[in-house]
C-alpha cells in the first residue's frame, strides 16, 4: 500500500499494539513508523491521525515525548539484548502527554536473536498503553515468533506517479474545497464526467495524497469530512458509480445538505 492508503486505514480501522513496516525504501517506511506514531497519539475520537490537535502537531514536529525512535549504534552491525532490555522497561512508563506511547525500531530485522527475544518478551504481554512499530526491510530476518504478534503493513515500492491531467485535476478540486467555493467545485468536477474507472480511481487518490500533505493546514472537521468521503469514493468508483455522478456526490457531501 501507499502511504496515502495506509492513512485512510488508519482512520477507518482500530489500531493494534505492533506493527511491522516493510517495504519502499528506508525513508519510506519511517515516515509510515511517524504516521502510524501520530494515529496512536491523537487526540481525536475518530478519524485518526486528525493532523490538527495539540499531539498531532508535536508528532508531525518530532517533538512528541510519547513517540521515540531506537536507532541501532552505527559502531555494532546488529541490535544487542541490552538495547532491547531497555527499550522493554521504558515501554512500562506511563505516557507524559498522549494516552499512548509509540516505540519505532529503525533497522528492527537487524535485531540478533537475543534482542529478539527480549523484544518478544513485551509484545507478547505488552502494557495497555503501549505501541511498538518495527521498521524492517528484510522481515523474514525477524524470528516467526515477533512477526506472529504483529500487523504487517507492506508499502509499494515508491508512490506512483499520477498522469499530470489527474494530478491537476485533483490539485484544483483541493483548491477549491479550501477555499470553500461551491461554484468553483462544480467547475473542478465536471471533467470527472469523461474519466474511466481506473482515471477515477487515480484521481481519488491524488486527493488523499493531497489530504495527508495538508494535515495541520485546515480544521480537524473539516480534514475529517475530506478523508471520510474520499474512502467513501473509493468503494462507489469500485461499484462502478460514473464520474458525473462521483462528482455529484463529492459536492453534496463537502459542499451541500450532505455534510
Amino acid at each position: 500500500m501507499e502511504l496515502s492508503d495506509l492513512a485512510s486505514r488508519l482512520r477507518s480501522g482500530r489500531l493494534f499494539h505492533a506493527y511491522i513496516v516493510t517495504g519502499a525504501d528506508a525513508g519510506t517506511r519511517e515516515r509510515a513508523g511517524d504516521l502510524i506514531a501520530q494515529a496512536a497519539v491523537c487526540q481525536a475520537e475518530r478519524g485518526v491521525p486528525c493532523g490538527v490537535c495539540r499531539d498531532c502537531v508535536k508528532a508531525r514536529k518530532k517533538i512528541h515525548p510519547d513517540i521515540e525512535t531506537v536507532r541501532r549504534d552505527p559502531d555494532q552491525a546488529f541490535y544487542n539484548v541490552e538495547s532491547m532490555r531497555a527499550l522493554r522497561t521504558r515501554a512500562l512508563d506511563v505516557p507524559n502527554e498522549a494516552g499512548r506511547a509509540v516505540h519505532i525500531v529503525a533497522e528492527a530485522d537487524l535485531m540478533n536473536v537475543q534482542a529478539q527475544n527480549a523484544m518478544l518478551k513485551v509484545l507478547e504481554e505488552p502494557p495497555t498503553h503501549a505501541v511498538f512499530v518495527l521498521l524492517a526491510d528484510n522481515p523474514q530476518m525477524l524470528l516467526e515468533t515477533v512477526r506472529s504478534r504483529c500487523e504487517t503493513i507492506g508499502l509499494t515500492p515508491e508512490e506512483t506517479a499520477l498522469d499530470g491531467k489527474i494530478e491537476g485535476m485533483a490539485e484544483d478540486f483541493f483548491n477549491e474545497f479550501t477555499k470553500e467555493d461551491g461554484l468553483g467545485l462544480v467547475r473542478a468536477v465536471k471533467p470527472m464526467e469523461k474519466l474511466s474507472k481506473t482515471e477515477l480511481f487515480d484521481l481519488v487518490t491524488g486527493l488523499r495524497r493531497r489530504a495527508l500533505d495538508a494535515a495541520g493546514q485546515m480544521t480537524e472537521d473539516k480534514l475529517r469530512r475530506l478523508t471520510d468521503t474520499l474512502d467513501t469514493a473509493d468503494q462507489m468508483v469500485f461499484s462502478n458509480l460514473k464520474g458525473a455522478a462521483l462528482g455529484g456526490y463529492l459536492i453534496a457531501r463537502l459542499y451541500g445538505s450532505g455534510e
